[in-house]
C-alpha cells in the first residue's frame, strides 16, 4: 500500500508533464487533417454480433451441430480496390473486375441448424442472384457443400450473434 501511495503522485506528475500546453493557435496534427485518399476498410469480425460480409469458405460439412470455417476478406470492385489500396492503375491487379484483400485468419463459427444456403444458377446468373451478386436460390446444405466444397470460393455470410445463419455463393465471373 505504501508503494502505491508513493507511486501515485509520481504518475500524476508524469501525466501533467506529458500534456501539451493550452495553445489554441497551434496547427492541427496530421491525423486531424482530412485525407484525400480513401482509408483502408477493416476486416469484418464475423465471430461477434450480427454481420453481413464476403468471406472465403474454407470448410463446411452439412449436418446439425456443424461448424463453418471462413476467412474474412475485403472484396471490392475495380477501380475502387486499387484506389483504396493505393495500387497504380497500370498494375495487373487493376485490370480485373474485382479483387480481394485476404485477412489470412481462419475463423470457425457454429452453423445454425436452420441456416439458409443459396446458390447462383450458373447457366442464368441473373435469375438466382441478389443485388450484391450473391446466390438467392435456396438449396440444401448437402448441395451447397457439394458445389462449393473444392477450393476457397467466396460467399456472402450472414451471422447473428456470431452464428452462421445464411451462406450464399458469390457470383464472380
Amino acid at each position: 500500500m505504501k508503494k502505491l501511495l508513493i507511486s501515485m503522485p509520481a504518475l500524476l506528475l508524469l501525466a501533467a508533464c506529458g500534456s501539451a500546453p493550452d495553445d489554441t493557435t497551434a496547427a492541427p496534427s496530421p491525423s486531424a487533417v482530412p485525407s484525400a485518399t480513401p482509408s483502408v476498410p477493416a476486416f469484418t469480425d464475423v465471430s461477434r454480433g450480427d454481420t453481413d460480409s464476403i468471406v472465403k469458405l474454407l470448410r463446411f460439412t452439412p449436418g446439425n451441430g456443424q461448424a463453418v470455417v471462413v476467412e474474412p476478406v475485403i472484396f471490392l470492385t475495380n477501380p475502387e480496390f486499387c484506389e483504396t489500396f493505393h495500387i497504380p492503375a497500370d498494375d495487373k491487379r487493376c485490370l480485373s473486375a474485382w479483387n480481394t484483400a485476404d485477412s489470412e485468419a481462419k475463423i470457425t463459427l457454429p452453423c445454425a441448424d436452420a441456416a439458409v444456403f443459396a446458390l447462383v444458377d450458373q447457366s442464368d446468373p441473373g435469375t438466382c442472384m441478389d443485388d450484391r451478386g450473391a446466390g438467392s436460390c435456396e438449396t440444401s446444405a448437402t448441395d451447397f457443400a457439394d458445389r462449393l466444397g473444392d477450393g476457397t470460393p467466396l460467399i456472402r455470410l450472414t451471422t447473428e450473434n456470431g452464428v452462421a445463419v445464411r451462406l450464399a455463393e458469390l457470383y464472380v465471373p
